[in-house]
């Protein structure tokens, strides 16, 4: 019994220690880019947005910020939090 507990840990470990492994070698260019965008000696003015096989780069946006105008409400009895 306890060879066939040792052998199912062996396993589960070495199969943990594969998909782990295989993750970090898919993401190792993201990671690669990345710290290639952190080092540059220019900060960048564009950002790349990757769409599974298809690459292209997008100039950032930028935000306009809308404000709507809001009634002010006073509460109209005094409730305490229990």
């Amino acid at each position: 019994m306890t060879f066939i507990a040792s052998l199912l840990f062996a396993i589960a470990l070495i199969a943990s220690v594969a998909v782990i492994a295989l993750t970090f070698s898919n993401a190792m260019p993201r990671i690669i880019e990345v710290i290639d965008m952190e080092f540059a000696p220019a900060v960048a003015v564009e950002r790349r947005i990757t769409f599974g096989e298809i690459r292209g780069r997008k100039p950032q946006p930028v935000a306009e910020v809308i404000v709507f105008p809001r009634k002010a409400t006073a509460p109209s009895d005094f409730l305490l939090a229990a």
